[in-house]
């Protein structure tokens, strides 16, 4: 409780200007987990806009949409022009380019900038540029820390919504094994192989696979042979919300997560884990090197071969050290990316 109130009493007062995507409400759960610390918050998406063509172009060549971001930056900047930040916190650069960022610190001269990554760096090659423009650098993967000059690494974290212990109701575990993300890469054919896998050892499953357009699902259709037996039907084009996404982990005893084969750092789902307490399957086998890794909990698969046997659902769930799991949590995500023990 001390250290709680310590953290509060950090940010009491501070005045924090907070981009980031609008991905399945963590944006908001951010804003809300440093207003609850005591900060003012200001937030704007990262993206002028969250439709398909949007988030095409800037993955593709954000050039492409360039006098659009240009414009709706342009809004921020007169929106925020009277005020004053302590801090400018940045999740994962997409749309904002140096020539922007220069500009907001130009504009906010005395505040310290923050950079969150929560995508590897081989996924977003053009926001190299960008680094040098933060004043403290972050990335939730390891090898992005090791290799890229001035970033600290920091995992990802788990919001209150998967923290079991503020969950006091019985909840029956109906499910052995559950999924729930978007369909990327390999993703599709390998979840495929796991359901029959595990339903053919009897167990309950529950798979949900999101893609976020069904113009997006066609075009992989015709043009990547590993969607060439998916179905339409087998996929939702409306992402499940938190609560939904929590009340299912809790029924689980187990949830599976598998990566994008490019990144190293571990997923949101399964830092979730930690604060749900249910067991994992995950295709990431740098899970070895993380301090809350006990084999009783998390069953490393290979992508090629997976191999899931019984035991490993009928074994109960193994608790970690509470210290470990405060670490993992919003407020200690929090607590290190502002330097709050400084």
């Amino acid at each position: 409780m001390q250290a709680r109130n310590l953290i509060s009493s950090l940010l009491t007062g501070k005045k924090i200007l907070f981009f980031a995507p609008s991905v399945f409400g963590y944006q908001t759960e951010i804003a809300n987990a440093l207003i609850k610390l005591g900060a003012s918050v200001d937030y704007y998406d990262e993206r002028p806009k969250n439709n398909f063509i949007i988030k095409a172009s800037l993955r593709l060549n954000k050039k492409i949409i360039k006098s659009k971001i240009e414009k709706y930056y342009a809004s921020v900047l007169r929106e925020t022009a009277s005020k004053k930040y302590d801090y400018v916190l940045v999740i994962n650069l997409e749309a904002l380019t140096p020539t922007l960022i220069q500009e907001i610190r130009n504009q906010h001269s005395e505040s310290i900038f923050i950079l969150y990554m929560w995508d590897s760096v081989l996924n977003k090659k053009s926001a190299l540029d960008a680094f040098p423009l933060f004043d403290w650098k972050y990335s939730f993967d390891k090898n992005d820390a090791q290799n890229i000059t001035g970033v600290q690494f920091r995992p990802l974290f788990f919001i209150d919504k998967y923290n079991f212990k503020k969950h006091q109701v019985e909840i029956n575990k109906s499910i052995d094994l559950c999924f729930m993300g978007t369909v990327h890469s390999d993703r599709y054919n390998l979840i495929h192989d796991i359901k029959v896998k595990a339903e053919s050892l009897g167990l309950t499953t529950y798979f949900f696979m999101y893609f976020p357009s069904p113009v997006l699902f066609w075009y992989k259709k015709l043009k990547d042979i590993r969607f060439y037996k998916a179905s339409y039907s087998e996929f939702s084009f409306k992402p499940l919300d938190l609560n939904e996404i929590a009340n299912m982990i809790f029924k689980s005893k187990v949830v599976l997560d598998i990566q994008h084969p490019k990144q190293t750092g571990l997923t949101m789902r399964t830092i979730e884990m930690i604060g749900a307490e249910r067991k994992l399957i995950t295709t990431n086998a740098n899970i070895k090197e993380y301090d809350f890794y006990d084999e009783h909990n998390i069953l490393i698969i290979d992508r090629e071969q997976p191999v899931i046997n019984r035991d490993f659902f009928t074994e109960p769930y193994k608790p970690i050290d509470t210290t470990i799991k405060y670490n993992y949590s919003i407020e200690g995500w929090i607590k290190e990316i502002f330097k709050l023990d400084h």
